[in-house]
């Protein structure tokens, strides 16, 4: 089994603020809603981690409970995410404009 390419196939890469300024308004909602996503997940696990690692009073545990946190959030939402992003997408989708379909990683896959 090859993870480097499920990996890959499954990675949504954010675009620059100047792609994004210029992209589509379907691309701006998906590429929006992805990052409000990775901002709630991390938001979430910023205590429990923090608290893992030694609580607000250590110094080393906030800074590498912040690098976990980042890591976990941005793992958690890479590819299709936990769904939270999917569903932002649907409400921000004016009415009589179907949601984008998000790519299907399996049918990527050999």
């Amino acid at each position: 089994m090859n993870i480097a390419a499920i990996a890959s196939t499954t990675t949504r890469q954010p675009l620059t603020a100047a792609a994004l300024r210029t992209a589509a308004p379907e691309v701006q909602r998906q590429q929006v809603a992805a990052q409000f996503e990775a901002i709630l997940v991390r938001q979430l696990l910023s205590k429990s981690v923090t608290s893992m690692l030694g609580g607000a009073n250590d110094v080393g545990g906030n800074v590498y409970g912040d690098m976990l946190t980042d890591s976990l959030a941005q793992q958690l939402t890479a590819g299709p995410g936990l769904g939270l992003g999917r569903m932002i997408t649907q409400q921000l989708t004016p009415r009589g404009h179907p949601a984008p379909n998000p790519p299907n990683p399996a049918a990527a896959a050999p």
